[in-house]
């Protein structure tokens, strides 16, 4: 079995691959409510502006939606307290398929998430292990998470 770093880190590549697939912009370890006691950080955020054949604008950023990953490599990364955090209209939580599994058989997914993703046998892509189907619950404006995303890029004037 291999470390929970390079599991962590084999799961996060694969995040990042299927964030770039499906045309989003996104960061990772995006934190919100930054300097108070309820700051979190979440492992991958993404954004696809609601398009429907229209150029991008203020109402089709509005009309956007956000995806959220929170990357799991074993028990004591899901117990340790950093994480599961999941503000967005999609949220996923990403582990290997032995953790997901385990998880599950223990009840303990998360309630407010759409589904487990876990890395296909070759570590290739990432699918479904259990869909819950779409939770949509938004807990933040899009204009708060689109601003999160920019800091953890640096894009401040000042």
């Amino acid at each position: 079995m291999a470390e929970r770093s390079e599991i962590t880190k084999r799961l996060s590549d694969l995040v990042a691959k299927r964030l770039v697939s499906q045309d989003e912009y996104w960061s990772s370890e995006v934190t919100f409510d930054q300097w108070r006691d309820s700051e979190r950080r979440i492992d991958f955020v993404g954004f696809k502006p609601g398009r429907s054949g229209m150029a991008v604008t203020a109402a089709t950023i509005e009309l956007g939606e956000f995806s959220c990953y929170e990357v799991k490599s074993c028990m004591g990364d899901f117990k340790s307290g950093h994480g599961l955090s999941f503000y967005g209209d999609h949220n996923y939580l990403v582990t290997t398929q032995e953790f997901a599994e385990e998880l599950y058989q223990k009840i303990m997914l998360p309630n407010n998430i759409d589904a487990v993703l876990c890395p296909d046998k070759n570590w290739t892509r990432l699918y479904r292990k259990f869909d819950f189907g779409p939770n949509r619950n938004r807990a933040r404006p899009a204009s708060e998470m689109l601003w999160n995303i920019v800091l953890v890029h640096g894009h401040r004037n000042g």
